[in-house]
């Protein structure tokens, strides 16, 4: 089953948020396991609030994925750039609807 993780984080600067996931995804892409994309997104609503979507062919190879030192240096660079602790959240998809 895929999955996705969404890390809900505070911050002041989207184009470093924006660069940080940029570099992951050109460094790792093809590279890190089960990894087959991701998004960072704004809230409307709430300025300086994200969310950074990260997807995954399953669970198991984002568990696989997260022990790596690579995944744990880029958290370390996320942490310097967020207010306060990250919110992970864990979603199994059960439908995609693309156009």
């Amino acid at each position: 089953m895929k999955f996705s993780q969404h890390i809900v984080v505070y911050a002041d600067d989207a184009a470093a948020l924006g660069d940080l996931l940029h570099d992951w995804h050109a460094s790792q892409a093809g590279t890190a396991p089960g990894f087959t994309g991701a998004k960072l997104l704004a809230f409307r609503d709430k300025p300086g609030r994200f969310v950074i979507q990260a997807d995954f062919e399953s669970w198991e190879l984002a568990q696989k994925n997260n022990d790596r030192p690579e995944t744990q240096e880029w958290a370390e660079k996320l942490l310097d750039l967020i207010s306060g602790e990250p919110k992970y959240e864990n979603l199994d998809v059960l439908a995609v609807f693309d156009s």
